[in-house]
């Protein structure tokens, strides 16, 4: 039975009356925030992945408050948003923002959009629902960047802390015969957690053409692999997604983290409410764990300036809500550098274009962006369409199969004969990075460009991934990109940022315009296998066999497709200041007593994987160090354990 939008907004609201003992405003108080205290030990900017988590770790002890503003609004839950069949069909007008890219010179010119969920719970109301972490070797490169306590053995513990993993073997078909999985599934049990919040698992239906996609990918060479979150990546796998075992329902950040414990009185939720500057003043030296910059006193942040998101203009009167502890930022890679910088946060060249008080001259706040270049061919076939079927026929059917649950991720040797004259041109391809980097951001990009290529010559790191989606897409993205970025503020008010200069500069390394063509190149032979023949399969325009012979056209064809792989990170990198960081290993922004970044612009390199998991990773952790630095703060046990979330 179908849920209707109205009825899902009463089920709404009769959760938050249900969770009353807390405090969640939305934007109908007409911006006064009667309901919220003055001041607030911690105010977490953001309620995607990185806030939630970080909100609901910190409010597990009932002596510390906890604010977490968010411009976006809580979903109501709708079948368009929970049923994992209608991913990419949602009303992009409700719970997401498109962001204009500027031209990109080094395709065709021309503009993209990139999607950012608007909403409590972040993207994660939106995406693809894709689980995958990436390699042990992705996040042993974050260490030896200069982030000690930041490779695969630190985070694994946090990965098993925010999982709830369950292993569905058996899929049953639309029909009600029962099929088996496509290849085997066979977690590496002691890597994964069965207690965390967020559920995930395997869908109850596969599509037909799952079967002869993953027989069209061995048929090539390419192995089966059991567990792609085991540490390695590579092979043909059935990937898990975040989805309720008991449903097939979409788990996100929001069920995960914050719904079960809304009701805590020292939590409280201003949904609807856009932060337009963080506060800061002089500090009387700093934190014991805090890392100085030479020449520069270290910045005491003293609170956020608060304006209803959906206020008639910029000069509505605005909210000072005061912080005793910390102002954690969490809205996202694109958003929290550009609040940095409307804040005095960045670089100085920028902040003087835009007549902002410089407080801290940080090179690196908007540089570093980096995301997974992507092409979204449709191939004609004799497929299911998720979309031919009637009713969810009680949570078995095709309705509840997410939109990629098969996916290859192939490492570069596998696929190439070339691997070192790719390597070879990785290496030694100069004058593409941003015109704005200064020596620090250069040397930078220098030790991650040395971490890549090591990664790219691995065979348990994949250099892109192609996924079969439920309406006959062969998508492929590079996995391993080259190419740098940047997100810069093109105001000095939050509210002329919509969007901000968002420039991801695809393919400006030409080598990942060539690991693409090396993809098509492949799906060219992956349609002609025995299983994938049979599906009949069409190449849209401009990808056909024949003219995949022809690389010129093809790439000529490829550069007005390729778009973003909507896993925007960097442009807040946890890297040494020498190298253009912009926060510390503790996740500390440099010059700052009590400022911290929590969400994917830490990340100093991306890994070969859609980031979700990565992201509750991350915020895990942090959470563990605020709390580690502020050990009297601590409760001896959470006495909130009938409502907790631990992992």
């Amino acid at each position: 039975m179908r849920i209707s939008a109205a009825a899902a907004r009463m089920l709404n609201a009769s959760f938050l009356i249900r969770h009353a003992l807390g405090v969640y405003v939305s934007s109908n108080f007409n911006g006064s925030l009667p309901l919220l205290r003055d001041s607030y030990d911690y105010i977490i900017i953001g309620a995607g992945i990185g806030g939630l988590v970080v909100a609901n770790r910190l409010s597990e002890n009932p002596e510390v408050s906890v604010l977490v503003i968010e411009a976006g609004d809580l979903d109501d839950r709708a079948e368009d948003i929970s049923v994992p069949g209608n991913v990419g069909l949602e009303d992009p007008r409700r719970y997401e923002v498109k962001l204009e890219m500027v031209a990109q010179e080094f395709l065709d010119g021309k503009s993209r959009t990139i999607s950012q969920g608007k909403a409590v719970g972040g993207s994660t109301i939106i995406n693809g629902l894709v689980w995958t972490r990436g390699s042990a070797a992705d996040f042993d490169a974050w260490e030896r960047l200069g982030n000690p306590g930041w490779g695969w053995s630190d985070l694994l513990p946090y990965f098993q802390k925010s999982e709830k993993y369950s292993e569905n073997l058996i899929s049953p078909s639309y029909n009600g015969s029962i099929l088996p999985a496509p290849i085997p599934i066979r977690p590496v049990d002691e890597k994964h957690g069965k207690r965390g919040p967020v559920e995930v698992g395997y869908p109850n239906y596969y599509y037909n053409q799952s079967y002869n996609f993953l027989g069209g990918i061995q048929e090539l060479g390419i192995p089966s692999n059991a567990d792609p979150n085991s540490g390695i990546a590579t092979g043909a796998a059935i990937v898990p997604s975040s989805i309720a075992a008991e449903n097939q329902s979409r788990t996100d950040a929001r069920t995960a983290y914050i719904d079960p414990v809304l009701s805590r009185p020292n939590l409280h939720l201003a949904a609807g409410y856009t932060a337009t500057r963080i506060l800061h003043g002089d500090g009387r030296g700093p934190f014991s764990n805090s890392t100085p910059m030479p020449n520069v006193s270290d910045i005491n942040i003293t609170g956020v300036e608060v304006l209803l998101q959906f206020a008639a203009n910029s000069t509505t009167e605005r909210v000072t809500i005061s912080c005793r502890n910390e102002v954690i930022l969490a809205a996202g890679a694109i958003y929290s550098p550009v609040l940095l910088q409307v804040s005095g946060f960045g670089p100085a060249d920028l902040l003087r274009r835009l007549g902002v008080n410089i407080a801290v001259d940080l090179p690196g706040v908007g540089s570093n962006l980096q995301d997974h270049p992507t092409l979204q061919p449709v191939y004609q076939c004799e497929c299911d369409l998720p979309h031919s079927f009637g009713d969810t026929d009680e949570h078995l059917g095709p309705w509840t199969a997410p939109m990629v649950n098969t996916v290859a991720l192939p490492p570069l040797e596998w696929v190439t004969d070339r691997l070192e004259e790719v390597l070879d041109e990785a290496a030694k391809t100069i004058n593409h990075l941003p015109s704005s980097y200064d020596p620090t951001l250069r040397a930078g990009y220098a030790a991650q460009k040395t971490e890549t290529i090591s990664i790219l010559s691995r065979n348990d790191t994949p250099a892109y991934e192609v996924m079969s989606t439920s309406w006959g897409q062969l998508a492929v993205s590079v996995m391993q990109p080259l190419s740098r970025g940047t997100v810069f503020a093109r105001s000095s008010s939050v509210f002329e940022n919509v969007p901000p200069i968002v420039d991801p500069r695809f393919c400006s390394h030409p080598v990942d315009c060539k690991l693409l063509l090396i993809a098509l190149k492949f799906n060219d032979r992956l349609i002609q296998t025995e299983p994938m023949a049979a599906l009949m399969p069409v190449p849209p325009p401009g990808f056909g066999i024949a003219d995949a012979r022809n690389q010129t056209a093809l790439d000529e064809v490829m550069r007005t497709r390729i778009t973003s792989g909507l896993h925007p990170s960097g442009t807040t990198s946890m890297l040494p200041l020498e190298l253009g960081g912009v926060v510390d290993p503790s996740l500390r922004v440099y010059g700052t007593r009590n400022l911290r970044v929590v969400d994917a612009g830490v990340i100093p390199l991306i890994p070969g994987a859609h980031i979700q998991a990565a992201i509750y990773a991350i915020s895990e952790k942090a959470a563990d160090i605020i709390k580690a630095e502020r050990p009297d703060l601590l409760p001896s046990e959470d006495p909130y354990a009938k409502n907790s979330t631990r992992g």
